[in-house]
């Protein structure tokens, strides 16, 4: 499953520890973020309104880890200018296109049942 893989790379980015899966509907995906295993209030209900075909492509994802991995976000901001990554993973002719997919990506938090705020990336 495409959501369920890119989902655990963008909200791992941004430090979720660990996804409880709630629903998975054709166009929507449901779950929580979870901060803190140990903390019930570092918790936050999500969905992602996307559908299996459209979820962005691998290289995006593997973007994603790369950030994780080697620490270069703060909450939601990258901490270096995008030009000095050394992102040697990724076809230099599709990177700006990569990017640009990165920068789209919204996933709505939920509070209350209403959807609020949002996830997303940015430089």
């Amino acid at each position: 499953m495409k959501r369920k893989l890119f989902l655990e790379a963008f909200l791992g980015a941004l430090g979720a520890k660990k996804i409880l899966w709630a629903d998975f509907q054709l166009d929507k995906v449901y779950g929580t973020v979870v901060y803190d295993p140990n903390d019930e209030e570092e918790r936050q209900d999500f969905v992602w309104h996307m559908n299996e075909s459209n979820v962005p492509n691998d290289d995006v994802r593997k973007l994603l880890l790369f950030l994780s991995e080697n620490n270069l976000m703060d909450v939601d901001k990258i901490i270096k200018p995008i030009e000095e990554l050394n992102i040697n993973f990724i076809e230099k002719n599709k990177l700006e296109t990569v990017w640009n997919d990165l920068f789209d990506i919204e996933v709505r938090m939920i509070d209350d049942g209403e959807e609020t705020d949002r996830y997303f990336i940015h430089d």
